[in-house]
């Protein structure tokens, strides 16, 4: 699990952050935050996932990407938050699993 440093707590306000990435599968916003280092916070509406076991499985299996993958965290400059936030309905980890791990190594390959 990613460590607490690199979580960004998710606040109300999301009018300051930019867009990085869309697509019809996820929507990366990014913003700059002024510290040593980049946090990633990962957001999963109710309505694409009714069980709150299943969005957290979405979320850990995104922290852990980004857990595996924290040279890019730590090598983006300037240190910003990335907002993760996924937008199919009724999202199933099994089925798109593969699709979602292979969408942000694109994303990070930019």
């Amino acid at each position: 699990m990613i460590s607490s440093g690199y979580k960004l707590k998710i606040i109300p306000s999301l009018r300051d952050f930019k867009v990085f990435y869309r697509d019809n599968f996820l929507f990366i916003k990014t913003k700059e935050n002024g510290l040593l280092s980049s946090r990633v916070g990962v957001v999963i509406s109710q309505k694409n996932s009714r069980l709150a076991t299943k969005r957290n499985a979405i979320k850990r299996l995104i922290y852990r990407f980004f857990q595996e993958n924290r040279v890019f965290l730590d090598n983006f400059n300037p240190p910003s938050d990335f907002l993760v936030i996924i937008l199919v309905t009724a999202f199933n980890l099994k089925e798109h699993k593969n699709i979602l791990m292979q969408k942000l190594k694109n994303v990070i390959s930019i």
